[in-house]
């Protein structure tokens, strides 16, 4: 029997890799979201040094964006899988052996530098393998089983950090990220090799691809939609949420394992929901992404308002409200994807992500400098964290008013001519 069927398994096996290696990605990228009190602790700095890091880190994952991105429409997505796991391994093993601040910025810089590899290759290996009508639910599920990543950084990588050391819980993430890098060697190719020519990268100018992802209109709807999507999620995931928990609202370390890691089983539960409404309605794609963040502004309006700690209970909904910002975000993705040629894919995966990831930055800072403000001594309340957060809204409103104007006149169309498996 020889039909499509080998093909798919093939495809479902590179599909597999990929998706490992974007959980080893975000667990990476979210470690030092749970280590945040024992960075304090171990390099003396406070909350503006502290949220220097995620600066650092988002920073430099938004800023590598774009280069990535027309890296990866060059070389193709299993070596950028390989480049990006390197780089961040080397970022968790320098984190590791880090005594001073220094040493460890430039670990999270490489984290944030290889992370940006990462989901854009996912992205384009889905494109190149799946058909056109399966891509949306098989990125969404592969966003999704990412984000489990944020699972094993606040549970096992915690509960390493905690009983093992700092050292042991950064260089653990390390090995994991080599075996990443082991899988892709071995099992990922970039595109079907039946299909002729379709293994070779598409090479184009980096002049051409720019401007066929700056002028789409999708593009930059999808941009808007990632960033208010994500805003508030990265914020909380990255640097303050643990924090938020712990010394906000009192809570110990069992409990803050719980709600992450029912955060991500949301997530899993709604991505294949939303790849699915994504596919089938993709005329309300800008919609979809608008009742998710209007859902994200309600929950942080009702647990920011009452003044009073909160048992893990009661933060549920919050959690539940992150997880639909997270399952949403990649709809921007498809925006995107929709909205340019087949070989400036990686391109416009980039852009999008500098949405989310830019403003996830700026409120990551924004957080620490308010804190800094209410709270030099670094013993902040509550009542601090409550007002620190809320000072996101503003980049809140400003994605939200950028999605509105550039999906009102019809996201689901083009200035470019669409993509799609041929």
């Amino acid at each position: 029997m020889t039909g499509p069927r080998p093909r798919l398994t093939r495809a479902h096996l590179v599909w597999a890799v990929g998706v490992f290696a974007y959980l080893c990605a975000v667990s990476g990228r979210a470690a030092f979201g749970v280590a945040g009190v024992e960075a304090s602790a171990r390099f003396g700095v406070d909350g503006t040094v502290l949220s220097l890091f995620g600066v650092v880190q988002l920073g430099t994952y938004a800023a590598a964006q774009i280069p990535a991105g027309l890296l990866l429409d060059r070389i193709g997505p299993r070596r950028m899988l390989v480049l990006g796991a390197v780089t961040m391994a080397v970022g968790q093993l320098l984190l590791a052996l880090a005594t001073g601040v220094p040493v460890a910025l430039l670990g999270r810089l490489l984290t944030g530098m290889g992370d940006a590899a990462t989901l854009i290759s996912v992205v384009r290996l889905i494109a190149s393998w799946f058909p056109t009508g399966q891509v949306p639910v098989f990125t969404q599920l592969a966003t999704m089983i990412g984000q489990f990543g944020q699972a094993v950084a606040a549970v096992p990588f915690l509960a390493l950090l905690l009983g093992a050391g700092w050292t042991a819980a950064w260089s653990g993430l390390a090995l994991l990220l080599l075996l990443s890098v082991l899988l892709a060697l071995a099992l990922v190719q970039d595109a079907p090799p039946e299909e002729p020519g379709a293994a070779v990268p598409q090479r184009a100018r980096a002049g051409a691809l720019l401007r066929a992802v700056f002028t789409s209109r999708p593009a930059w709807s999808g941009f808007f939609l990632h960033a208010l999507t994500l805003t508030t999620v990265n914020a909380f995931m990255f640097l303050w949420g643990v924090p938020f928990l712990t010394e906000g609202h009192g809570l110990g370390a069992a409990e803050v394992g719980a709600l992450l890691t029912l955060n991500v089983v949301v997530m899993v539960a709604l991505g294949p929901l939303i790849g699915l409404l994504t596919g089938r309605f993709p005329q309300h794609r800008v919609l979809l992404g608008g009742i998710a963040g209007a859902i994200l502004v309600l929950a942080w309006t009702a647990i920011l308002l009452i003044p009073t700690p909160l048992t893990a209970w009661q933060l549920v909904p919050l959690m539940v409200a992150l997880a639909v910002g997270s399952a949403t975000c990649s709809v921007g993705f498809d925006l995107a994807r929709t909205g340019v040629p087949t070989r400036a894919i990686g391109t416009a995966t980039g852009m999008v992500n500098i949405g989310g990831y830019s403003t996830s930055l700026l409120a990551v800072l924004l957080i620490g400098v308010v804190l800094d403000l209410r709270a030099p001594d670094g013993a902040a309340t509550l009542g601090d964290y409550r007002t620190a957060f809320a000072s996101t809204g503003v980049l809140m409103a400003a994605v939200a008013l950028g999605l509105l104007l550039t999906g009102r006149t019809g996201a689901g169309s083009s200035l470019t001519r669409p993509a799609g498996r041929r």
